[in-house]
């Protein structure tokens, strides 16, 4: 049996990072919260983090600049990325970054998580056992 998946909840609003994170804990996930760029490093240093759910917009730096940072970091090329965002024209800027996928805001929790599940398997299906 595989070992639950680790995801990474980036986001500044910690009720956004607590909904998600109850979201994934019933689906059977783990997931961690990190509220700054700085938060999310020491994360990704010290565990296996499968995916990484994270927001455009980071209270003093913009997410796809963290994304772009993430993306050319060999330690964390490989770890998939959904990025979300109210702001209308998002979904550009944030898969030009680098994102694997993108949601907008508001989003139904269901969406999240077929997204969610959709990329853990394409992970585990590259690693083997």
């Amino acid at each position: 049996m595989k070992a639950k998946a680790l995801i990474l909840v980036l986001d500044d609003d910690p009720d956004i990072c607590t909904m998600i994170k109850m979201v994934l804990d019933y689906y059977g996930h783990s997931a961690v919260e990190a509220d700054n760029e700085n938060a999310a490093k020491d994360i990704l240093s010290s565990n296996h983090v499968d995916l990484i759910i994270m927001d455009m917009l980071l209270s003093g730096v913009d997410g796809t600049d963290v994304c772009r940072r993430l993306k050319k970091d060999l330690k964390t090329s490989s770890i998939p990325i959904l990025m979300f965002s109210a702001h209308p024209t998002a979904r550009e800027s944030c898969i030009a970054a680098g994102a694997d996928d993108f949601i907008s805001k508001p989003f139904e929790m269901n969406d999240m998580i077929g997204k969610v599940n959709f990329f853990l398997q394409h992970v585990r299906s590259e690693k083997p056992d």
